[in-house]
């Protein structure tokens, strides 16, 4: 082939790859407009334009780069279009998931842990060292401070200790609460923040509520059993973003998943009914020896009335929507037979108290287990008016 068809063919194949790229770049855009995938669709539009006009330039010039050039064109036209295609179509594959949730590409946004597991990084804006979405805390505890610690899961995480904070602070305004609860956790996780922290954070309140993560299924193992490698260096970072967002690398994980064999959730909760008792009598037992009054709070939500979201099967967080309301009733009745059989712990039944309320749909966002906002104004004023009667006794200034 002489030069004049060679450069006729090169320019072909890559006019033919970019330009079907920018087409798939610009569909995904359209349905999904992420500044992400805009700013990719400008990028290969550019490219096209630029290689195109280019592309003598680097023949008469550079001819050993039209091997190149060729290379990149077809390797671009394997694997972006795919990649644009698949995540058109909302694929995803997930083969090294450890838990229910944070599914592996959460583990772009937390980092691993040792003992928890995840946490977020420490040190990023609004991140304290403790790796919680709270402000720094003050060690020692000041003088006149009445500190409030809640740990929880995603739905304590929404923010409503702070709401309480401010209810509380109308008759004090020593009173702090903070928040040591993050997405995804387990009772299990929390026994772990009481075991590590309690002595150094000098709470007056421990407010504990725990249970939906508890009941999803587990993968691999259970939490009591599960170990987590911890590697937060540059290169694990950017291996472990690469496999959890390249859905093209997904595919071909899913297509050869017979041969290395798929993931699929155990037939136990990552934390066993017998399992999360034991995690919050030694969370209560923790708090007793110390002098520390505990609560412990039911999870509501609006499941029982309107039904499990297909998404509770479908994420394989349950087996069924049955065995998921079952769960649901069971790991309630724990909380308040703990709570009830201690002198000392307290019960806040939230459960009773809202998931049969006719105005509970409105209280719950599309899942039916996170708070909207007027159910998280209603959580707050429920456990702050408990608090004040029940256990608000400030020594005095």
């Amino acid at each position: 082939m002489n030069s004049k068809s060679e450069q006729r063919v090169t320019k072909y194949i890559f006019t033919a790859s970019f330009l079907i790229s920018t087409i798939t770049l610009v569909l995904l855009a359209v349905r999904l407009p992420l500044r992400s995938y805009i700013a990719a669709s400008c990028l290969f539009g550019a490219i096209l334009v630029l290689g195109y006009i280019s592309i003598g330039f680097f023949f008469d010039k550079h001819r050993r780069l039209a091997g190149l050039i060729l290379l990149v064109s077809i390797l671009n036209l394997i694997l972006v279009p795919a990649e644009a295609i698949l995540r058109l179509r909302g694929f995803r594959y997930e083969s090294g998931i450890q838990f229910g949730y944070p599914r592996p590409y959460q583990f772009t946004v937390f980092e691993s842990n040792e003992k928890l597991f995840w946490r977020f990084p420490p040190g990023q804006p609004g991140i304290n060292s403790y790796g919680f979405r709270e402000s720094e805390i003050e060690r020692p505890k000041p003088p006149g401070t009445f500190r409030i610690i809640f740990i929880g899961n995603s739905c304590t995480y929404q923010g409503h200790p702070k709401e309480i904070e401010r209810i509380l602070r109308e008759k004090d305004p020593g009173i702090e609460c903070l928040n040591f609860a993050n997405p995804g956790y387990t009772s299990y996780q929390g026994k772990v923040i009481v075991r590590s922290y309690l002595d150094e954070l000098e709470p007056d309140i421990l407010v504990v509520s725990f249970g939906w993560n508890d009941r999803w299924l587990a993968y691999g193992t259970v939490d009591e059993d599960k170990v987590v490698t911890v590697s937060q260096g540059t290169t694990a970072r950017a291996v472990r973003a690469i496999n959890s967002n390249w859905r093209f690398l997904q595919f071909l994980r899913k297509v050869f998943s017979p041969i290395f064999g798929a993931i699929e959730p155990l037939d136990q909760s990552r934390v066993p009914p017998d399992h999360f008792r034991a995690n919050l009598e030694t969370i209560g037992r923790e708090c007793t020896n110390r002098g520390i009054p505990v609560i412990f709070a039911t999870e509501p939500s609006a499941h029982e009335r309107y039904g499990v979201p297909d998404y509770v099967v479908i994420s394989k967080y349950a087996k069924n929507k049955e065995a998921s309301l079952v769960l649901l009733g069971r790991y309630n009745d724990i909380v308040r037979e703990v709570a009830g059989g201690h002198d000392g712990w307290h019960l806040i039944d939230l459960d009773a108290m809202i998931s049969d309320r006719d105005d509970v749909q409105a209280l719950f966002t599309g899942d039916g287990l996170h708070y909207s906002e007027e159910g998280l104004a209603l959580v707050a004023e429920i456990e702050a008016r408990y608090i004040k009667e029940h256990l608000l006794e400030i020594p005095e200034r």
